[in-house]
């Protein structure tokens, strides 16, 4: 095993408990990690040893709250992803067993929409933001796309976090919001889903555009603006993402 190996895996379960407060437990010697919500569903995963380098994670156990069996509609699910060896793919995998479960009991996710589905994301309203979580965001034509929104009077405003995950916010005229997310989604994603969508108007400290910003924290800091309304931006962005 490489040093990079137990790094990499390292990073992505800090990242996981992150998103996921006291919802993740790693068995460092079994090499099993365990994901349950507030419903007391729950997700047992067995890591390959070589895991994230080579293999991707094996769905021993998938139960819902009342304890019915969903290891076979979990697999099938995550099969569905297409996910590719060598990258980070737990996140996916619980994505893709919350999808699964259906109806949530958290704010959090009463807004996913299944990264599967082939509807589109509608709604009509004068204005609108949205807050979109990636598995990951790395290649470059999509990192250009998500930064191009199409041309408006009133254009989108909004930022975009490339790495693991991929963050993409976006406000401004409701028909120009759905259609840049319409046109993102059709795009090949390991996950796409809609965390927050709301009928309002977010600022930005950067103004008006869409910015790449380097870091989580540097996207906080964007939209905390210096106003009534910016702490309340921050704590539905922290929510949306699964810090707070």
């Amino acid at each position: 095993m490489t040093d990079e190996e137990p790094a990499r895996l390292e990073t992505e379960l800090e990242l996981l408990e992150a998103m996921y407060p006291d919802q993740t437990h790693y068995d460092e010697k079994s090499r099993e990690f365990k994901f349950s919500d507030e419903s007391h569903a729950s997700l047992l995963l067995r890591l390959p040893e070589k895991y994230p380098q080579s293999g991707l994670p094996d769905i021993i156990s998938a139960s819902d709250s009342t304890k019915s069996d969903l290891r076979a509609r979990s697999r099938s699910a995550v099969k569905e992803l297409g996910l590719a060896e060598g990258e980070e793919a737990i996140d996916a995998i619980i994505a893709a067993f919350q999808q699964l479960l259906g109806s949530n009991t958290t704010k959090l996710h009463e807004h996913v929409q299944p990264s599967t589905s082939n509807s589109n994301f509608t709604h009509s309203s004068a204005s609108k933001t949205v807050i979109i979580w990636l598995h990951h965001l790395l290649n470059t034509n999509k990192r250009k796309l998500a930064l191009s929104p199409p041309p408006s009077s009133s254009p989108i405003s909004g930022l975009t976090k490339p790495g693991y995950p991929g963050i993409l916010v976006y406000s401004g005229p409701s028909s120009a919001v759905t259609e840049h997310v319409n046109t993102l989604k059709a795009q090949n994603w390991q996950a796409f889903q809609v965390r927050y969508e709301e009928e309002e108007l977010w600022g930005f400290t950067h103004g008006e555009g869409v910015r790449e910003m380097e870091s989580m924290s540097e996207v906080v800091k964007s939209v905390e603006v210096e106003d009534g309304i910016g702490k309340k931006q921050k704590e539905e962005f922290l929510k949306a993402v699964g810090i707070k």
